[in-house]
Formats: structure tokens, sequence, C-alpha cells
């Protein structure tokens, strides 16, 4: 798989521009009701939803229906089915029925715009959307150094450091960042005075992740690594030496501080431990118990994005925050089996057998959902999320996957 000319094409193309701007409206929307005030909120929710129906009018209108380039649709759109008839289940049923739209209807736009894009071929594709990620995204830390109030401290974790992000948006955004990089870097035709400003940046992106005390972003950037050490077939050894001693340098020039992150998490982490007292896992407890005792959830859920059962069996949370149970715990196991090898398991074979030299971003874009819901189009990470993995169920990743095992 190699570069061509149908980028320039596709990097034009009103539809992928679109889906960028979906993109750009969810940051957005989380700098605006950080930096000027949550009752911006339900206006900017309102903006999002009619701008995502809107771009899911225009792909229809320039190619149908139309999923050719796509395998496997099925079992998403059967997950869609699914969410959207099992909201009648919940407590209440109304407010989970419109909420699960909000993850129905823009999930469907994506959908038809990656198989829309993949007549661009689905390299060029995955490149476009790492360059797409990384311009994005790159407004996270960039807001950070050029607004945060202490750009010297080691730990920011559990703040708001700046006027428009908190701690976890910096850990997620950098971890998108810094994976998006790297294959830009080494597959987009960059001038080489923007390719090394971006290397030169890197390591001020891989301060902020730490310093961030996310778990999830810092344990994907780490996994990550290991996969650009051991699988990378393209990087020579002594960029992969440089990007693991800039990597190694800054976690112990955050360290060696006082009152670093470092050792915060590791208090945290040995607290937790011992203790058993954490939110996600007595919600998952909680979650198993309703289940066990009412044999049926198993099969219809207690209803999309309704948390009734998990506050009257003892969760301490709001809601799951695990992207992965909001559709098992709501929608039954079916339809979380069905969503699991779409969303998951068949992309992981693709990116062991195929991808995983060209593009990492898969490793963050499985992990963080783990601890923080992305199931609604105007979550953190639900566009990159979902358009990367359709992407991965593409029909031409398939056939060269394929290719690649029976070599």
């Amino acid at each position: 798989m190699e570069l061509n000319y149908k980028i320039k094409f596709l990097l034009r193309d009103t539809v992928f521009k679109l889906l960028v701007l979906n993109m750009i409206w969810v940051i957005l929307g989380y700098a605006l009701a950080s930096g000027v005030g949550f009752h911006l909120v339900p206006f900017i929710r309102v903006f999002k939803l009619i701008f995502v129906i809107g771009s899911l009018v225009f792909v229809l209108y320039r190619n149908g229906i139309d999923t050719g380039f796509l395998s496997k649709k099925w079992s998403i759109l059967l997950v869609t089915l699914g969410v959207s008839v099992l909201a009648f289940v919940a407590e209440d049923p109304f407010p989970a029925l419109y909420k699960s739209l909000t993850f129905v209807y823009p999930l469907i736009y994506i959908l038809f715009s990656i198989n829309y894009l993949l007549r661009y071929e689905a390299f060029n594709l995955l490149v476009a959307l790492s360059l797409s990620i990384l311009l994005v995204y790159s407004f996270v830390p960039i807001s950070y150094f050029l607004f945060g109030t202490d750009t010297g401290t080691a730990n920011i974790y559990g703040h708001q450091e700046g006027d428009f992000f908190v701690s976890n948006h910096y850990g997620w955004g950098s971890s998108l960042f810094i994976l998006s990089a790297l294959t830009v870097l080494r597959f987009y035709p960059l001038k080489f005075y923007i390719k090394l400003g971006l290397f030169l940046y890197l390591p001020f992106v891989f301060y902020l992740l730490i310093i961030s005390g996310n778990r999830a972003g810092i344990l994907s950037v780490a996994l990550a690594l290991v996969f650009f050490i051991f699988k990378d077939h393209f990087a020579n050894i002594s960029t992969k030496i440089i990007l693991v001693f800039v990597a190694i340098a800054v976690y112990f020039f955050v360290a060696i501080q006082e009152n670093s992150v470092i050792d915060f998490l590791q208090e945290k982490n040995k607290t937790q431990l011992e203790t058993g007292k954490e939110g996600r896992l007595i919600g998952t407890e909680a979650m198993l118990r309703s289940f066990n005792s009412k044999k049926t959830f198993w099969i219809t859920g207690v209803g999309m994005f309704d948390y009734t059962e998990l506050r009257m069996n003892g969760g301490i949370l709001y809601s799951y925050h695990n992207s992965y149970w909001e559709v098992l715990f709501g929608a039954g196991i079916i339809v979380f089996l069905f969503f699991l090898y779409y969303m998951v398991i068949h992309p992981l074979g693709i990116f062991w057998r195929l991808t995983s030299s060209y593009s990492l971003l898969i490793i963050p874009l499985i992990i963080i959902p783990l601890f923080e819901s992305n199931l609604t189009a105007g979550q953190f990470l639900f566009f990159p999320w979902f358009a990367y993995m359709i992407l991965m169920n593409s029909k031409e990743f398939e056939y060269y996957s394929n290719i690649k095992q029976n070599e």
C-alpha cells in the first residue's frame, strides 16, 4: 500500500471536509462550554445535531445508500437497529430513545461518508484521517501551552488547567496527536520545515500527556510505542531509538519533580487496588448483580443510556464511564457481541496483519472508550473512533489483509 495522487482529490472532497468539520464542532463545543460557560451547552448540542443531519443528507444526495466498499456492515447496522428498539425497555424510554438517536444518526452518517470516501482508496483515507485528527486535536495541547495556568507544573490531574479543557481532555487529545503525527510525518508529503517543527513539538505533547495523569492516554501511547519498536517495518532503528529516548527522558523529567503526577498515580493505583473503590469497577459489579437477578436483561439490556438500575444496585458514578458497557448493559449481550466484533475484533485483526506499520491510532481508539463513554455525537472521540473503525472494516483492507495472511 502506498499514497497516490488520489489523496489530493480526497482532501478537497466536500464529504471529507464535512466529516472534519463535525470533528471540529465537537472540540469547539468542549472549549466553549469550559471557556465561555455551560449555559451554551444546549445551543451547541442543537447546532451539532443539525449539522450532522445536514451532513448526512448531503452524503446521501451525493452517493445514495450504497455501502459497497464496506464489509461486515450488517453488524453495525444491526447494532443501530438494536440500540434504537431496545431504548424502549428503559425505565423512562423517551429520553433514552432521544439519546439513542444522537448515537444512531451520526453513526449512519459516518458509515455512508467512509464508504463514499473509500473510492479514493483505503490507504489514502487512512492517511487523510490521520492528518485530520492531527489538525483538529492539535487545538487541545496548543490551548494548554498558550492558555494553561501553570506550564511548569508536574501534575494537572483532576484540574482544569487553562480556559478550555480539563486534564482528561489533555490526555486523550495528546495521545491522538502523538500517534496521528507518527503516520503523518512518515506518509504525508509535508515540507521539511513543517516536519521539523512537528517533530520538535512532540516532546512537549509527551510532557502534557504525562502530567495530565490520564491513565488511558498514557497506556495507549506506551503500548503504541511497543508496537512501533517491534512491529513497524518502515521506521529505521535510529528513528525508533530517538522516539523512545524522548519518551523516557520526558517521563523522568516529570518523575524527578516534587509532587509529580507519577507519585500521585502510584498512590492512587495502590489505594484503588487495596480498597477496590474504583467507580467503574463498582458500577460493573452493580450491573452484573442486576443482570444475574433478572436474566432477561442479558438479552434486552436495561435500555440504552438509562442508569436507573446502576444507581439502584449501588453504582457510585452517574454512568458506566465505559463505551462498551453502555452497549452491553444498555442493549444486551447479542447487540454487544455484534458491536464488539465490528469495533474491536475485526479491526484488531486488520491492524495486526496489515496496518500496524502505517497507523497506531487504533490503540487509543480502543482503549480510551474503556474508560469513558463516547457513544453520542457530542463526545470527545466519537467521530475519530467510529470513522477509523469503519475504515478498518473496508473490503480493500480485508482483501490485502487476506493476502498477507496467506503469504
